[in-house]
């Protein structure tokens, strides 16, 4: 801490400031943030006093600051001059090391020395009372709109505070700052981070992250462009599984700088991947959360399934993520173009892109999926290309690659577990291990959406429980005859419900053995 410094703010400090206050505050409150519009409005109000505010600087970098401005408290026709701050700023990724407080102590001594009477805040009621604020009842004076709460607090400087009673009202700059457009017209020339809208903010104490990997119970969490090693808190062990986080979970955690870091809860998923542990078994495999788009990464040689292709799809459908089958290495194939129509005929609900990322053939496929905020997670077997892939989009060496063997077309593992990789636009990709084997289980939305065309011919039955053997008016017999449905495809259908269904029910018995057990230990505790 002897490096930080606390001094006046210079123009040349205003970027900055205004970039480390939206970091602060960005996704606490609500999607993203406006305190960095309203720090850069706040400098041209008559109201503002550069006087007293102040920015900390550490290693040349601005790492915390704090405004003044002034404020009245209106009594009848008596009008008092008081101080207000806001916001009050510190660099995330420098929490806990006293910066607020060191801003804190010199400013209220300058505020002091300056003949003041007095600070009324709006602020936070777990933070504050520590450095001598207590709430407004105590003053008789009251807030307009909030009455007296807790996080309305004062504190006085000098005589003459006592006798300030009323009601208390900001400088008109406060009430400017909340055009939508106007605040992401101006967030445009900071780096971009995504808006989120979660039912944990608003946050206090805890802090936002995403998990970017996760080894046994060992946990990464991406905050800004750090990566943060966490631990699960104790009542996770008590809950499945299944709320446990995985690579790509938002969590609120406890956040230490020199340490472990505390994960306490998972945020709610927009899409959450799952699979069978092993393909011959019911265990779930709980595996990559919130991505928009999953893109399955098949090579064009030998490794080229549409079986998998199938299976991967069914996973991604019965997770909320949009499959997109990546076709790769297409300089090693004569003929791209029927791998591209057969794939196509998987499901209506995927998308089909033909690559050679080794030599950026059909990159600029892919160009629609790179926007900024997306997530995107590779599914593929072992030297299918996914590691090549990321190589190529990233314009970096920062995946290790490995040919394939010759003699069967197959690869060897490269990636070894899940990770999240940000890129600089904001995108993110999670690389997950490759898999030969991709079993089925708790996947029957996924299948129906992966197979539409079969749940819908199988609506035009004539009988409800059509089993589709010897009933009359069986609309999936006279499809297979014409030709409309492929006799392959409706055996894949069925196998893979048959699949789904076994697999689901020996994870129902397993979860059930699993409870039992928990249940035993507890009551046979010896501690």
């Amino acid at each position: 801490m002897n490096n930080i410094i606390i001094r006046k703010e210079t123009t040349k400090d205003y970027y900055n400031t205004e970039h480390m206050v939206l970091r602060a505050f960005f996704n606490i409150h609500g999607p993203g943030c406006n305190e960095h519009l309203l720090v850069h409005k706040l400098r041209q109000s008559s109201d503002y006093l550069p006087q007293i505010s102040r920015v900390a600087e550490l290693d040349g970098r601005i790492v915390g600051a704090i405004f003044y401005s002034l404020s009245k408290v209106i009594e009848n026709d008596t009008v008092h001059e008081v101080l207000t701050f806001g916001p009050l700023a510190v660099e995330p990724t420098c929490f806990n090391m006293g910066i607020g407080g060191m801003l804190l102590k010199e400013t209220i001594q300058i505020a002091k020395d300056a003949g003041y009477k007095g600070i009324v805040i709006l602020g936070e009621p777990d933070y504050y009372p520590r450095h001598g604020f207590k709430t407004c009842d105590n003053f008789g004076i009251v807030h307009p709109q909030f009455g007296n709460c807790d996080p309305f607090m004062a504190y006085p400087l000098n005589e003459g505070f006592e006798s300030i009673h009323g009601l208390f009202y900001e400088a008109d700059v406060f009430e400017t700052c909340e055009d939508e457009k106007e605040i992401e017209e101006f967030t445009k020339s900071f780096p971009y981070y995504k808006p989120l809208k979660l039912s944990c903010q608003w946050l206090h104490v805890e802090k936002l992250g995403r998990i970017s990997e996760v080894q046994k119970n060992s946990y990464k969490i991406c905050f800004f462009e750090k990566e943060i090693p966490a631990k699960l808190k104790g009542s996770f062990y008590e809950t499945d599984q299944e709320q446990w986080p995985v690579v790509g979970d938002y969590v609120t955690f406890k956040y230490n700088p020199y340490g472990d870091s505390v994960i306490l809860s998972v945020c709610e998923r927009s899409s959450f991947l799952k699979r069978p542990d092993q393909a011959k078994t019911g265990v779930m495999q709980y595996m990559v959360a919130n991505a928009d788009y999953c893109f399955i990464i098949t090579s064009l040689n030998d490794d080229y399934s549409y079986n998998r292709i199938a299976r991967y799809a069914s996973i991604a459908l019965q997770g909320g993520s949009i499959p997109v089958v990546v076709l790769t290495k297409t300089d090693l194939c004569l003929d791209v173009e029927r791998y591209v129509m057969e794939a196509k005929t998987i499901s209506e609900n995927i998308r089909v892109c033909a690559i050679s990322a080794k030599y950026r053939i059909g990159m600029e496929e892919l160009d629609e999926y790179f926007k900024p905020g997306t997530t995107i997670c590779l599914m593929g077997s072992s030297g299918a290309g996914m590691s090549t892939l990321i190589n190529a989009i990233t314009g970096k060496e920062i995946m290790k690659t490995s040919e394939i063997r010759e003699d069967d077309s197959k690869g060897r593992h490269t990636t070894t577990h899940r990770q999240m990789i940000e890129l600089e636009n904001g995108v993110c990709i999670i690389d997950t291990p490759g898999m030969r084997e991709v079993g089925m289980a708790s996947t029957e939305d996924g299948i129906d959406e992966t197979f539409s065309d079969i749940v819908e011919l199988e609506s035009r039955c004539r009988f409800g429980d059509c089993r589709h053997e010897t009933e009359p008016g069986c609309a999936i017999k006279a499809a297979l005859e014409s030709g409309e449905l492929s006799k392959e495809r409706y055996e894949l259908y069925k196998n893979l419900g048959a699949e789904n269904t076994k697999n689901y029910a020996m994870k129902k018995e397993i979860s059930k053995w699993a409870k039992q057990m928990k249940k035993f230990k507890g009551k046979n505790r010896w501690d």
